[in-house]
């Protein structure tokens, strides 16, 4: 299920969003040569559109349509998937071939730092300093929430706390910094964000590829700590090692079997619900709140 479903009858969205879909291929395709072909390869593996659908509907009414806002936040979230990838070593995205798999690490990477420069360029374009200021701590947060989850890899001793801090940092920021674009509220975005990442960690256990765009398994794999590896391994010695680095035959079973997925889906619902309530006196509460519905169903 799209996490745009239930609001694709929005007045504007879908020409808003063709409209940020055209900007994009303009700007990654605007230098020839390498970063060009391997960025439309990037473009070309999709994705929700969530963010610049986050900017479209946090913008007051009768406001200018914040295309090079939604561009701009979405070019950040592209530049970080690719570079995530190549620290990864995650050989998929989106059951495409990833960029540096395809492209080469160097490639990639140059990549990805090319999107990040036009993300600012776009954004700068707009003339407000507040926006790229905004843009640029999300850029900054999800530089430290990666650096995190490379310090918690392999660490069932993870704190859940720890884990949340993450979370808010490597998702919950760009969903902050997308809402703000548009003239929303940063706490919605956080909160919204968080309860994105807590369900994408729950796919990840349960075998949802198609949601996801990654491999099933892949988070307890690399040994990265999620909330319900975190939960299942404290009760499952089997769990707790495969986490660790040990054996995985078997571990993504019993972590069903713990009762996780249960409890990490009801604390995605819990921020999910705290996001509803932050809600008060937005324009398009309606439609947010349908938006945070589909972002917590993604499952079913």
């Amino acid at each position: 299920m799209s996490a745009l479903a239930t609001v694709k009858d929005v007045d504007g969205l879908a020409g808003y969003l063709a409209a940020v879909e055209e900007r994009l291929a303009a700007v990654i395709v605007g230098h020839e040569g390498t970063v060009a072909s391997v960025g439309a390869d990037a473009l070309a593996a999709g994705g929700k559109r969530l963010r610049p659908a986050l900017t479209f509907l946090s913008a007051p009414g009768g406001a200018a349509s914040p295309v090079a806002e939604g561009v701009a936040v979405e070019l950040v979230h592209m530049a970080s998937l690719v570079h995530d990838d190549i620290v990864d070593e995650a050989h998929l995205r989106r059951g495409r071939a990833a960029a540096w798999t395809a492209h080469g690490h160097f490639a990639a990477k140059a990549t990805g730092d090319h999107m990040f420069a036009c993300a600012f360029a776009t954004l700068a374009a707009t003339g407000s300093t507040a926006q790229v200021e905004a843009l640029a701590d999300a850029a900054l947060a999800l530089a430290r929430g990666e650096a995190l989850q490379r310090l918690q890899r392999r660490n069932p001793d993870t704190s859940v706390e720890q884990y949340l801090e993450r979370c808010a940092l490597k998702t919950g920021s760009l969903f902050a910094a997308a809402c703000v674009l548009g003239g929303g509220s940063a706490e919605f975005g956080r909160l919204l964000g968080i309860a994105f990442q807590i369900v994408d960690d729950v796919l990840d256990c349960s075998g949802e590829t198609f949601e996801t765009g990654k491999v099933p398994g892949t988070d307890l794999r690399d040994g990265t700590p999620t909330l319900p590896l975190l939960l299942a391994a404290r009760e499952d010695d089997v769990v707790r090692r495969a986490l660790a680095g040990g054996p995985l035959e078997g571990a993504l079973v019993r972590v069903a079997a713990s009762g996780a997925l249960e409890r990490s889906r009801e604390a995605a619902l819990d921020y999910a619900r705290r996001a509803r309530a932050s809600l008060n006196g937005a324009v398009r509460r309606e439609e947010l709140e349908a938006l945070v519905d589909a972002v917590v169903d993604r499952d079913r």
